[in-house]
């Protein structure tokens, strides 16, 4: 029977909505990855009583409790001191993270004072989690009696900067081993299906209890389906997860599959594939980008080595610029309008042109939140794709519901699908 987690994140600011819990998300991820049940998630604010009381329920509940925040030096940083009480153990100063201390803020010319010491102190028997990135070390307990037998908390610092990087090298080995068995996930990047539809035809493959499961998720950049194995070691796992996969292939919803992961599997990874087949071929890439302002090309230059296929993009906001920089012709704006397929085609040929890309890719449309007719709503966008074997277009509406900021998101995934697709389809290699 797999172990139960709880999440119990620490901290008045997150309690006042002034910062957003990050730290929960990225735990979350990462307990699905290796198969753990997460039933789940609290958030309590800086004060000793409640502390200690939400540390008492979570552990009496769950078999792990992954706390995130209230290991600082501060007075009220007291996540540790309610943990270790619960388990009955003291505190002691260990010596190595002292020394740890010392060094950070000594090197960075800090004045160390006594209370930055209290983060020298850990549990009795509490595995330590060095910290790369700040001075709160993370911690792991393990109960041997009374109410804490064979129960598990392990203490995370709240600055994600600090979290992330003890989360996934530190951390996550400790849980897979903690778990008495090997945990795989696989992931399917699918674009242009709905997930419902996924579902549907992936029913057969989602029985309940079967291993490996299999589950589909809506994502922003399309659906991912996850595979998640469980055996005696990863290799089995890996080759379990590989069988599923190719039988999820072998249904209708494989002609969708453009991608595959493994792990917790990147949100999107439309992006990468796009640049990976641009640098296959030694296509080079420009954008024209009216409703969307740059994002196209924002996201392309996100990657490392970008500029080796990005040639450039150009923000055309205004009937201006497309007719005066782009040379949309001004009759074909008066006639169909900035938001028409003709016009997004003149807005990628002419990025083409001014730009000196293989490939370029356009965008013109109505996100709203006002603006749009009954013949374009609000969510209706047109793409327009050129290269050296010609010019296409379409128009998509993505509905003035998914709001201003989904529908420019959303538009930015489909225009770098448009262009993997063509890019897919050039007979020229």
């Amino acid at each position: 029977m797999s172990k139960t987690v709880e999440i119990l994140a620490v901290g008045t600011e997150l309690l006042l909505g002034e910062i957003v819990n990050t730290d929960a998300a990225a735990v979350a991820a990462e307990l699905a990855r290796l198969g753990y049940a997460s039933y789940r998630q609290t958030v309590v604010g800086d004060n000793p009583d409640r502390i200690r009381e939400a540390v008492r329920e979570a552990l009496r509940r769950s078999d792990v409790l992954i706390t995130t925040g209230g290991l600082g030096p501060t007075c009220d940083d007291v996540t540790k001191d309610a943990v270790a009480e619960f388990f009955g153990v003291p505190l002691e100063e260990d010596p190595v993270v002292r020394a740890d201390i010392e060094s950070r803020l000594g090197g960075r010319g800090v004045r160390v004072t006594e209370n930055n010491f209290r983060q020298a102190l850990v549990p009795r028997g509490a595995v330590v989690f060095r910290n790369s990135r700040g001075t709160a070390p993370g911690l792991a307990l393990r109960g041997e009696s009374g109410e804490a037998a064979g129960k598990t908390a392990i203490l995370l610092p709240g600055p994600p900067s600090e979290l992330e990087p003890m989360l996934y090298e530190q951390v996550s080995p400790y849980l897979a081993g903690l778990s008495g068995e090997a945990i795989v996930s696989l992931n399917l990047h699918l674009y242009g299906i709905w997930e419902s539809t996924a579902e549907d035809i992936l029913r057969p493959l989602m029985e309940t209890g079967v291993n490996p499961t299999v589950a589909p998720y809506a994502c922003e950049n399309g659906v991912r389906i996850r595979i998640t194995a469980r055996g005696a070691d990863e290799a089995e796992c890996r080759r379990m997860c590989r069988e599923t996969a190719e039988a999820v292939r072998s249904t209708e919803a494989g002609k969708y599959i453009f991608a595959e992961t493994e792990g917790a599997g990147a949100a999107d990874q439309v992006t990468p594939y796009v640049s990976r087949l641009l640098r296959e071929r030694g296509l080079t890439l420009g954008t024209a980008e009216s409703c969307t302002a740059g994002m196209i090309a924002s996201r392309v230059a996100d990657l490392p080595g970008s500029s080796d296929i990005l040639l450039g993009g150009i923000v055309s906001y205004a009937n201006g610029v497309k007719t005066g920089v782009l040379g949309v012709d001004p009759a074909v704006i008066e006639k169909y309008g900035a938001v028409s397929e003709q016009c997004a085609a003149q807005m990628a040929e002419g990025a083409r042109r001014v730009l000196g890309c293989d490939v370029a890719v356009s965008v013109t449309g109505i996100a709203g939140p006002g603006g749009g007719t009954a013949e374009k709503p609000v969510g209706t966008v047109c793409f327009g794709i050129s290269d050296k074997n010609g010019t296409e277009t379409k128009t998509v509406r993505f509905g003035e519901r998914s709001g201003r900021d989904k529908i420019r998101r959303r538009t930015v995934a489909e225009a770098l699908m448009y262009v993997a697709q063509r890019i897919a389809d050039r007979t020229d290699g």
